[in-house]
């Protein structure tokens, strides 16, 4: 018997039964199709985050870091510079999240890559690891991610809390305690610490601000200085998880959070395998309105004049989280808006990073005015299924951001499409080619075809590599002479 199963069938506080999966779980018990994942979760991350240290808003982190963090061994993603590598991991894990580009972790665990990839390379780098060590932490976090985040994510996210910066500070504390080799009391506390920071509201999806970059990055300090801290002694409450002040009670009004501990000893499927890799950057709950919309526009001939109205239905929250913005101000409202996402598809026919960056859009007239032809509405049945366990419903991630579009026509033609699924997602995937290109597309910004191919190769075989400071992180910096692409400084 596993030091895990002994663990789940003691009846342990939920953070001991989660330490003792996390200190227990080893390179070897990953199916080779849980590793390929971890392989694409990786190089899709590292393109955003190459992509990421060119961005303006991502400026002022760095800056920060620079100005107040400590110099270390560990790098900065696109830039070369060396510091701690706490700091070398928040400013990377702006980078991470700073394009709407990265990944939506499983049933609920938050932006998972965003989360594990830039501590998981920081503390590999730190400490000399190998891409096995590497590998096994970011699928660690994914799955630790996914167990809080498919009782946690959901209910939180209604209330109004941004699940990245609820959920995230575990999954940061699960990786950085695996890599720094903590015990499995020590992970148990870390983890208990690491409910302390949890913290972040979405008030951006109605108004903007570009804060909610920094949620992710927030999230990755607090989830390393938990591990560090339990390092030392600290000691935090062991039912931080289901107990009564506990954060599934506070942060979801959640009852019942069992589900996080259920089936532990399984080495059969992890997390990372079913990730959605995002292809549009937006909001999660945007792109199947865009996918439905290209569909009516690529099997029906009209312009975008002739549009007369939009109906588009969707899952209840996301009138709130995606449908609230009809007129952009900044990047991060115009990603956040579903009206300007459909305005850029019908009037430019593509939806584009640069596009939502650039201000004489967000103000375009033939853009804005298919947003003011939009009618959004709420359908219950997207993202619910019968329970009949529970006498109700609960939550069937495969449809849960599914959207259905209806388009009249001025010369009055009705045109309709539905697409449940995301593409990138377990039902809808990205194949291995067109991950490769969103990495190219990304990465170009700062990196030579020559220098993308070999990070490409790097990664494909990482678990040949005794020693990512050497093997991998090298190949991430930008090529001599180069400018940013987008801004940054």
């Amino acid at each position: 018997m596993t030091a895990t199963s002994e663990a789940v069938q003691a009846g342990l506080a939920f953070a001991a039964q989660l330490a003792s999966y996390i200190t227990d779980l080893r390179y070897e018990d990953l199916p080779a199709e849980t590793v390929t994942a971890a392989k694409g979760a990786l190089l899709d991350e590292l393109g955003i985050m190459l992509m990421g240290s060119t961005l303006p808003w991502t400026v002022p982190v760095r800056r920060v870091a620079e100005q107040t963090g400590r110099s270390g061994d560990c790098t900065i993603i696109g830039w070369g510079d060396q510091l701690s590598a706490l700091d070398a991991a928040v400013v990377n894990a702006n980078y991470a999240h700073s394009c709407e580009l990265d990944d939506s972790g499983y049933s609920g665990g938050a932006h998972s890559g965003a989360l594990s990839v830039p501590v998981s390379l920081a503390f590999s780098e730190d400490g000399g690891r190998s891409g096995r060590d590497l590998l096994l932490a970011v699928v660690v976090g994914y799955e630790v991610l996914y167990r809080i985040g498919r009782v946690l994510s959901r209910p939180a996210v209604e209330l109004g809390f941004h699940h990245q910066g609820v959920v995230g500070p575990f999954g940061v504390t699960a990786v950085a305690s695996k890599l720094l080799g903590l015990s499995p009391g020590q992970v148990a506390h870390a983890l208990s610490i690491a409910g302390s920071h949890s913290s972040g509201t979405m008030e951006y999806d109605q108004a903007g601000g570009e804060v909610k970059r920094y949620h992710n990055a927030m999230a990755t300090r607090a989830g390393i200085l938990a591990a560090y801290l339990a390092r030392e002694g600290l000691t935090g409450p062991p039912t931080i998880l289901e107990g009564r002040r506990g954060v599934v009670r506070m942060f979801g009004r959640v009852e019942d959070p069992s589900y996080i501990v259920d089936g532990l000893e399984d080495r059969s499927w992890f997390a990372v395998q079913g990730r959605t890799a995002k292809i549009f950057p937006t909001v999660g709950t945007i792109p199947t309105s865009i996918q439905a919309l290209a569909a009516i526009m690529a099997g029906h001939s009209f312009a975008p004049g002739d549009v007369a109205r939009i109906d588009v239905w969707v899952q209840p929250n996301a009138l709130l989280h995606g449908a609230s913005i009809t007129e952009p101000t900044d990047t991060i409202s115009a990603q956040f808006s579903m009206a300007f996402s459909l305005g850029l598809r019908l009037v430019r026919g593509a939806n584009d990073l640069r596009d939502y960056m650039n201000p004489e859009l967000w103000t375009d007239p033939d853009i804005l005015r298919i947003g003011k032809l939009l009618h959004v509405h709420g359908d219950p049945s997207y993202g619910q299924k019968d329970d009949p366990a529970s006498g109700g419903t609960s939550i069937n991630w495969q449809t849960v951001n599914g959207a259905r579009v209806r388009v009249e026509l001025t010369d009055g033609r009705v045109l309709e499409a539905e697409e449940p699924y995301r593409k990138g997602s377990k039902w809808n995937p990205i194949t291995a080619d067109e991950l490769e290109a969103k990495f190219r597309g990304l990465a170009s910004a700062v990196l030579t075809e020559d220098q993308q191919d070999r990070v490409i190769e790097a990664v494909a075989s990482l678990e040949n590599s005794e020693n990512v400071a050497t093997a991998l992180v090298p190949l991430l910096v930008r090529r001599a002479g180069a400018a940013p692409a987008a801004g940054g400084q």
